[in-house]
């Protein structure tokens, strides 16, 4: 059913006598409206992140790369990968500078320090404070690898940035106290969406890897450079001038200043962008960006959303209002309205009397309000005047909590829903982006079964509310 439209039509005859009385014994006519109480909206409620309460199992201590991890599939060796993820030398690397000065003549004999004797533990000793488990997110840190995707490493700087650029506009908003209420939480939250941000981040380095693979071994060394300039021409031609405006900076310095927060630099975005290049002129080569979107797949998906195309009755209006808090009494407050509704029949445009007299908080705008969806006003007497009364006439007083109002339709469109007609070249989009990601994701899973991936989260158990994970093999 197409949505129409009624639009006042101004009258020919003169104006109506006044219809208002303001007799101030004259008792309203109708008894006083409950009025439903306006339940906060979500988006205005008080501040929380919609994530699980339960917090995070730990991280386990990482163990090194999984035994048998093999080699590169281009015939390259893979690197020492424990070597890789080792931040410092262990205790036992540690040796004497050979050449170390004696000791001094008459020193006593070098022992090996004494071991302090400790009285047994007391029952009634307090037991050492409980250490606070954290979730993975607050013990990564930039540099550490949490995926191995072939031979190419992906390190915690790679992804996190990612996901403090998400969570940081929210996090702004919060107030101090509520943060450290919540830390648990958000650093749940953080691992989630880390999570997926790493998902990502593997599917560019197994297009990358795939890639590299198209370009015979031995002229890789030489074509290489001149394609990765190329992908680099880019970079500073197309994403850095988007990047510095999004960044709301002028200069590369300034801009990696700020990423250098979020444990990036200007260095790995520009690398970042290289790796998806090169993955994407793959892609253009194995899918289909046009696939057939057949009408009667189209009509199959309108039915099966009908709710997405359905219009909900809406209208402009304007209102005059009378406050019950400014006057002695109902009756004084009931006369001051009908004043004011008979100027308007008299001739008076409503918007000049709701300027000069309205008490609303919409008066300054003439009593005008653009277009409201019915059921979506927080006076029940209102909504339901708005939504019944022929546009253009003015409604008889009406009650709630907060004073009478006197309100006129402007104009009305009554529900009704989008036809098929006007919805199928939106659908048709939306079915090809699905058939296109459809095809990308095949490919994606048929890499992973020529391209070794390993994450961190392979043998961790998923928390309660985050049961995805990255997909690897080791």
């Amino acid at each position: 059913m197409a949505a129409g439209s009624v639009r006042a039509v101004p009258a020919d005859e003169p104006p109506p006598p006044p219809r208002f009385d303001t007799e101030l014994n004259q008792p309203p006519p109708l008894p006083p409206v409950q009025v439903a109480q306006a339940t906060a909206h979500p988006l205005f409620g008080p501040p929380a992140l919609n994530v699980p309460p339960d917090p995070a199992p730990q991280q386990p201590a990482y163990q090194g790369v999984p035994p048998g991890y093999p080699s590169s599939p281009n015939g390259r060796l893979a690197p020492d990968h424990a070597a890789a993820l080792r931040y410092a030398p262990s205790p036992d690397e540690y040796t004497p500078a050979p050449d170390s000065a004696p000791a001094p003549a008459g020193a006593p004999p070098y022992s090996a320090p004494r071991q302090a004797s400790l009285p047994p533990v007391s029952p009634w000793m307090n037991p050492a404070p409980a250490v606070q488990q954290q979730s993975p997110a607050a013990v990564f840190k930039p540099g550490q690898i949490i995926a191995w995707v072939g031979d190419q490493p992906i390190q915690v700087g790679d992804v996190m940035p990612l996901v403090e650029q998400v969570m940081a506009p929210r996090l702004a908003e919060l107030d101090p106290a509520i943060l450290e209420e919540q830390k648990a939480a958000i650093e749940q939250q953080k691992e989630k969406l880390m999570i997926q941000a790493l998902d990502s981040v593997i599917q560019t380095k197994l297009l990358y890897l795939d890639f590299l693979r198209t370009i015979p071994a031995d002229k890789l060394k030489e074509a290489l450079p001149n394609i990765t300039k190329r992908a680099e021409e880019q970079f500073y031609e197309k994403q850095l001038p988007d990047a510095l405006k999004k960044a709301k900076v002028e200069t590369g310095m300034e801009l990696d200043a700020k990423l250098r927060e979020f444990g990036s630099s200007l260095q790995r975005q520009k690398q970042s962008f290289v790796e998806r290049a090169m993955g994407q002129s793959v892609i253009s080569q194995k899918v289909n960006y046009e696939p057939e979107i057949t009408h009667q797949a189209m009509l199959d998906y309108y039915r099966a959303h009908l709710a997405d195309y359905e219009l909900p009755a809406k209208a402009r209006w304007e209102k005059l209002t009378v406050r019950f808090d400014r006057f002695p009494s109902k009756q004084e407050a009931w006369a001051a309205l009908g004043n004011m509704g008979n100027e308007v029949l008299r001739g008076a445009p409503l918007h000049v009397v709701a300027q000069r007299q309205s008490q609303g908080i919409d008066a300054a705008e003439g009593g005008y309000h653009d277009w409201t969806t019915r059921g979506s006003l927080a006076s029940e007497a209102i909504d339901q005047a708005v939504f019944t009364l022929p546009a253009g006439r003015l409604s008889e007083r009406l009650e709630d909590s907060e004073g009478f109002h006197i309100v006129r339709v402007i104009e009305r469109t009554e529900a009704g829903r989008v036809p098929f007609e006007q919805a199928q070249v939106e659908i048709k989009e939306t079915l090809r982006k699905e058939r296109v990601k459809e095809q990308v994701t095949a490919y994606v899973e048929k890499l992973k079964q020529q391209i070794p991936v390993w994450t961190a989260f392979d043998d961790q158990a998923p928390a309660p509310g985050n049961e995805t994970r990255p997909a690897g093999r080791s």
